[in-house]
């Protein structure tokens, strides 16, 4: 089967996390046997330096074909415009290459609005899977509505990354998505038995330095649990906006030797990481899915998460505790019964659990049977 993914941006050494949900799934479905040809337009600011124009290359197995324009912080209707356009152009350079597609599957709203806009009358199969979590607010903006409004509508098939996220589409565009879940990265995060040559506790968290992720909760609640157990360590992985404040607060709370802000690093350091850690820790207030839970429990630690869209599907009982978003006493009460009662869990059998769920095989088998229905669909409509 012939595939071909229009995302965001690929993946790179200075962008880690650059297009990299729907580069995972495109490495994926490669590894399955398909011809995957990844259409990366990427129209971020020119501060986000990167090689200028067309790029066609390969990478983990996977075929490239870029276009990259600086563009930025301008009105959605022109940036809208240049993405189209710029699609255009590059579908051009790839139906000369490799021919047409079976498949083309959008990923993220704004790729999956201006895919619609190109292909909705081409014949071609398409598919969409949604990830922004501005669509899954309880009330979107004017422009996202319109954006949803004119790409949804298109799609043979609409997927969704949580049945929260699900609903919400369901709700507010009448929408029927089937759920399939973002993978996990199996080669770096797997259960290995805990390594730590002292005798600290450690939490490790991983995002953004957002708002949204709640890492100044996260830091408050840390100092009220454990400012006197100096052996309680808490190692943050991610850059953002709101680093200079959390590097304030940690050092007005006397926190230095205990709180460490990592930046923003590769899978596999925070993967060692985890396996020198005993429990994950993230206080997001609103995720589409949550893969950084997922990459946790995947390399075996206990979480502490919040219902915030995506985590209550996979958290339970065995394998973590779930508290309600902006709950710093709920988070504070987690972190030290995880303190107390960590080693109860059965660190293999969580991992276990989710690398059968979320691995790249698992994922990659599921796309091919919606792939495979969508095209018998047009052979019998036909």
């Amino acid at each position: 089967m012939y595939i071909l993914i229009i995302a965001r941006g690929y993946p790179t050494e200075k962008y880690k996390m650059n297009g990299i949900f729907e580069f995972d799934q495109a490495k994926a479905l490669a590894q399955a046997g398909h011809k995957v040809i990844y259409a990366g337009i990427d129209v971020r600011s020119i501060r986000k330096w990167r090689k200028w124009g067309f790029e066609s290359f390969v990478k983990d197995g996977v075929q490239i074909e870029a276009i990259n324009i600086a563009c930025g912080r301008i009105p959605n209707y022109i940036l809208n415009k240049i993405k189209k356009d710029s699609l255009k152009r590059l579908y051009k350079k790839i139906f000369n290459k490799y021919g047409e597609p079976d498949i083309i599957h959008s990923h993220f709203i704004g790729m999956g609005y201006i895919t619609a806009e190109l292909f909705k009358n081409s014949g071609i199969q398409l598919i969409h899977t949604e990830h922004h979590s501005r669509m899954n607010q309880d009330e979107l903006s004017g422009y996202h509505q319109t954006l949803g409004n004119n790409t949804y509508l298109y799609m043979e098939k609409v997927i969704t990354v949580s049945k929260y996220l699900a609903d919400n589409l369901k709700n507010k565009f009448g929408v029927k998505a089937t759920v399939i879940p973002n993978m996990v990265d199996t080669e770096s995060f797997n259960y290995i038995s805990r390594k730590n040559e002292n005798d600290d506790y450690v939490f490790v968290s991983t995002g953004g330095l957002i708002p949204r992720k709640g890492m100044d909760m996260l830091v408050d609640s840390f100092n009220i649990a454990f400012k006197d157990k100096k052996k309680v360590k808490l190692y943050i992985f991610g850059k953002g906006a709101e680093r200079s404040k959390l590097e304030q607060m940690i050092a007005e709370y006397k926190l230095t030797e205990q709180i460490f802000l990592m930046g923003l690093r590769d899978r596999k350091e925070i993967a060692k990481r985890m396996h020198e850690s005993d429990c994950f820790v993230l206080a997001s207030k609103l995720e589409t899915f949550g893969v950084a839970y997922i990459e946790a429990l995947a390399a075996g630690l206990p979480v502490i998460a919040t219902n915030c869209g995506g985590p209550e599907e996979f958290v339970h009982k065995d394998n973590g505790i779930l508290i309600e978003v902006n709950d710093a006493q709920g988070l504070t009460d987690a972190m030290l019964k995880m303190y107390n009662e960590s080693d109860k869990f059965d660190r293999e059998k969580i991992s276990k659990e989710m690398v059968d769920k979320f691995s790249p095989e698992t994922i990659a088998k599921r796309l091919t049977e919606i792939y495979r229905d969508v095209l018998k669909d047009r052979k019998v409509q036909r």
